[in-house]
């Protein structure tokens, strides 16, 4: 199941038609850098702005926690006896995992989600301990609210990160769904996140490398979602004097160090063809006399950029200059720019261009 396909079904999931039954946890499991954890916490967003209420936000990386971070550690305290004497008891502290990012505890919200990072790298006793949570969102005497619902993310035991012996009465209390890797889902969460369309087209031209299946035979830094986009976060701020990215040997070793040496020579390749295309500027002023690329990966370059920077006050001269495109792109471009604003399927200057071109308007009316 990609992105987009669990997107599509995780609200049904994350609710209840009873307000005292929990919704059952979910563990999502893919290959490293993916995106499970950002797609979990963009759910606080989606949900507070589906159900008109704010809903609540707990972290804990399971990877680097003990038994007793879960259920808390003990003090005395005291209850009261049948003749009311004192009678001595243990309490736990108020573990993590019930307070939230915002440093309130879980019980302010009716509604939340608790995302346990880097599940399947937790040590065995400590999936021991998390069991309760899974089952009953509950842990050490502590309990979050009955709308809340916990979700785990992990990676497979076969991409040497560390995942643990997994338990059976654990599997047997939450929904496992597997992530498989989806270049349109990336997309559209790269745009929505400002990711350089530069680094976009990178990917779409590449899923050889960016979402390569395993880990390398040797270790070392290699190409994932995340790993290219955490380089994308490091080179915005490292760009000469004209405002383009940085394309100097230094630089080229600073990406071969987030992603491998191969995998940035064919980004810096791509960047460096990408300075070559034609700006957007140069588009706006003569979009039928400005060049047309003629490779393939060339024209992606060119498709992408145009799909980030399209606005309703620059349709008009940019569709004019991707109708000089094969059809192919003009398909991905219209998709991915109407993706990125929905609003560009109802301009008159995409209408009339879909209207003129059967494939257009297929891709647009799945849009709407």
């Amino acid at each position: 199941m990609n992105f987009t396909q669990l997107k599509s079904i995780i609200p049904a999931l994350l609710m209840s038609d009873d307000d005292n039954e929990r919704p059952v946890s979910i563990e999502l499991i893919s290959p490293p850098g993916r995106g499970k954890s950002d797609f979990a916490r963009d759910l606080i967003s989606l949900m507070t702005a589906k159900t008109g209420e704010e809903w609540g936000h707990a972290e804990l990386f399971l990877g680097t926690q003990t038994p007793s971070d879960l259920v808390g550690y003990f003090f005395k305290g005291y209850i009261k006896g049948p003749n009311n004497e004192d009678v001595a008891i243990t309490e736990a502290t108020l573990p993590k995992w019930m307070l939230t990012t915002k440093g309130k505890p879980a019980w302010m919200y009716k509604h939340g989600v608790l995302i346990l990072e880097e599940f399947g790298q937790g040590e065995v006793d400590v999936k021991r301990a998390a069991a309760e949570l899974l089952l009953h969102g509950g842990c050490g005497g502590h309990q979050l609210p009955p709308g809340w619902v916990v979700i785990a993310t992990s990676n497979r035991a076969s991409d040497r990160s560390g995942v643990t012996k997994s338990l059976d009465f654990v599997i047997n209390r939450r929904c496992e769904i597997h992530i498989t890797d989806d270049l349109a889902s990336w997309e559209r969460w790269a745009f929505e996140k400002n990711v350089d369309s530069l680094f976009i087209s990178f990917a779409a031209a590449n899923p050889q490398i960016v979402f390569s299946d395993g880990v390398p035979e040797k270790q070392g830094p290699w190409c994932t979602p995340r790993s290219l986009v955490r380089l994308h976060d490091m080179m915005r701020r490292l760009k000469d004097d004209t405002g383009k990215l940085r394309t100097d040997d230094l630089v080229v070793e600073l990406a071969a160090g987030m992603i491998g040496q191969a995998a940035a020579a064919q980004l810096f390749t791509h960047i460096r063809l990408g300075h070559e295309m034609p700006q957007l500027e140069d588009i706006i002023k003569d979009p039928k006399g400005v060049k047309v690329p003629q490779k393939p990966d060339a024209c992606i370059l060119v498709t992408y950029n145009l799909a980030q920077r399209v606005d309703g006050s620059n349709a008009v001269p940019v569709l004019t200059y991707m109708k000089r495109l094969p059809k192919e792109f003009g398909v991905t471009f219209a998709k991915t720019a109407c993706t990125r604003n929905p609003k560009l399927v109802f301009s008159d200057a995409f209408v009339d261009w879909a209207n003129s071109n059967s494939s257009l308007m297929t891709a647009l009316a799945e849009l709407k």
